[in-house]
């Protein structure tokens, strides 16, 4: 498989960018993760652009807001709007001085992956960006695996729960976590292929691509949750046995694995994987608390259509579904 791969310069140490035009901050988050990372350096934001498509290596991006040249937000536009998978759905970390949540708000908005504040602890900082380089790396992985599911069994029969199953189930699993004060979370992945042009329709993905992310889907959630086909391009979990965050990023991962991977061959069409996701704790304001699961089931389903309508290949959550809601206003 690697026999016409060209050689690459692969790091011992995952890499990281840290994009501020103060020299002093730089120093300080360097000082922070010199000796677990490896890190660059850009002292604006065209100049982190720059190195984003010089350097392959390059796994987090670190970026202040307020930059000259290009600001923290013309940077993650750039990035979400890359047509380079890797630099697209790069984990993006932003640095502020501010707690203001309208700048948070705003960072989220534009695609920022997690926030920090400028006076951060190492060891906070150490486990953020840990966690988001194994995100990186895990993500590969599901990338590899739809790709060889496509290749190698694309007509195997894929045994999900039925939709009635899941109801039953993920009704029970709602009950349970009312009960015991835990977390009950909702996923709506919806797929599909959005032809190229600024008018360009969004039509259904080949039945084997479908196929693939079913058998993912299949091998990689855990027995205690339960997933099924909820329609011709739509799966949905259910799950009460992982927090929210890690819900989440496990919807993340999956849905930029299923956009970046090579399952399409048609370069007029760029593959979507939109995930609705909706959460007992997390959503109060959409419903009465307790909510029922028909109420968190819209919801979840709702954020996933939205995410589809508007191109968005991750998860759409309140903040995102805000967001997607303004943009034609403005």
């Amino acid at each position: 498989m690697l026999t016409n791969t060209p050689s690459v310069d692969i790091p011992l140490k995952p890499r990281v960018l840290i994009a501020d035009d103060s020299r002093i901050v730089r120093a300080t988050l360097i000082k922070h993760i010199q000796g677990m990372f490896e890190f660059r350096e850009a002292l604006d934001g065209e100049q982190a652009w720059e190195t984003l498509l010089l350097d392959p290596n390059i796994r987090v991006l670190i970026t202040d807001l307020t930059m000259p040249k290009l600001d923290g937000y013309g940077l993650l536009e750039r990035i979400r709007g890359s047509k380079i998978s890797r630099i697209r759905n790069m984990p993006v970390v932003v640095v502020s001085g501010s707690d203001e949540q309208q700048e948070r708000d705003r960072a989220k908005a534009a695609g920022a992956t997690d926030l920090i504040t400028k006076g951060i602890g190492t060891a906070q900082l150490l486990s953020r960006l840990d966690i988001l380089s194994k995100l990186v790396n895990t993500q590969r992985e599901y990338e590899r695996s739809l790709e060889v599911l496509l290749h190698n069994n694309s007509d195997a029969s894929i045994q999900l729960s039925s939709p009635y199953a899941l109801q039953t189930q993920a009704e029970a699993m709602l009950v349970n976590a009312i009960q015991n004060n835990k977390n009950f979370v909702l996923l709506n992945i919806c797929l599909g292929c959005k032809q190229s042009g600024p008018q360009g329709a969004t039509v259904l993905p080949p039945a084997s691509v479908i196929n693939a992310v079913g058998q993912l889907l299949q091998g990689t959630v855990r027995q205690t949750d339960s997933v099924a086909k909820t329609g011709d391009a739509e799966f949905t979990l259910a799950t009460g046995s992982i927090n929210f965050d890690s819900a989440r990023n496990f919807a993340e991962r999956l849905c930029r694995a299923i956009a970046s991977a090579d399952l399409i061959k048609d370069d007029q069409l760029s593959l979507i994987a939109s995930c609705g996701l909706a959460s007992l704790y997390e959503d109060p304001a959409d419903a009465s608390f307790p909510p029922t699961l028909n109420a968190l089931w819209d919801i979840a389903h709702r954020r996933g259509a939205l995410g589809l309508r508007s191109g968005i290949s991750g998860v759409v959550s309140t903040e995102k579904e805000a967001a997607a809601q303004q943009k034609p206003n403005r």
